[in-house]
């Protein structure tokens, strides 16, 4: 199956715009920075997928979750993250999937600006995370590169889809000309990922100031 993760900047360049950069239709979207509901709604819609996103009171920075069938929806939940001062409200949201005898969990999260923030939110996703049934995917613009604590966290924990399989050098930000890897998809235990690329054409340049992260990947079956 295909899953992206994409930062979309609230879809300033519209919806259109963020389907052409995605080259392929993935089965399961991870988005950042998503706007209002009703663009997700729309976008949705133009996807032919289902969604859930983490639209809630004094949320500044918004996440959600898209899939298509043969995937269903179990359950889902939004979680918030403490903040730092006088930081945007942020949080992340999480969407248990299941098609024929397999199970997934998606999860989309945005880390804080300051770094001692983000090691705060990394470590809070992962204790929700850790110990997931089935297969588990974790779509995050962690604001800083593959350095920095938040990222040795999680990838303590959980296995970044692009080490071993990357085509290229993975670098998302600034989409017109990417020089940093700040956003990255990760796995559980069980999952294999075949290939991971970062769609990098004037169509991805043009819709977002961050570029498409797509990984192909397979899974255990639930025994």
């Amino acid at each position: 199956m295909l899953v992206a993760t994409y930062n979309v900047r609230s879809f300033r360049k519209g919806i259109r715009s963020v389907a052409d950069a995605l080259e392929e239709p993935p089965d399961v979207l991870l988005l950042q920075e998503c706007g209002s509901r009703r663009t997700v709604a729309a976008f949705a819609t133009l996807m032919d997928m289902e969604f859930v996103s983490s639209h809630r009171p004094f949320h500044g920075v918004r996440n959600a979750v898209l899939w298509r069938a043969p995937w269903r929806r179990v359950a889902h939940h939004v979680r918030d993250l403490p903040r730092q001062g006088r930081a945007l409200r942020r949080g992340f949201v999480v969407v248990h999937l299941r098609a024929h005898s397999r199970e997934l969990v998606a999860t989309s999260a945005h880390l804080g600006l300051a770094p001692r923030e983000r090691q705060r939110h990394a470590r809070e996703i992962t204790d929700h995370l850790v110990g997931t049934d089935g297969g588990l995917l974790l779509g995050v613009d962690l604001n800083e590169g593959p350095d920095g604590p938040a990222y040795r966290w999680i990838g303590e924990r959980l296995y970044d889809a692009f080490l071993g399989t990357g085509e290229g050098a993975g670098a998302t930000f600034p989409a017109a000309a990417p020089t940093a890897r700040i956003d990255f998809l990760f796995v559980g235990e069980g999952t294999r990922v075949i290939r991971s690329r970062v769609p990098d054409t004037p169509a991805a340049g043009n819709a977002s100031d961050h570029l498409p992260l797509t990984a192909e990947i397979d899974f255990e079956e639930i025994r």
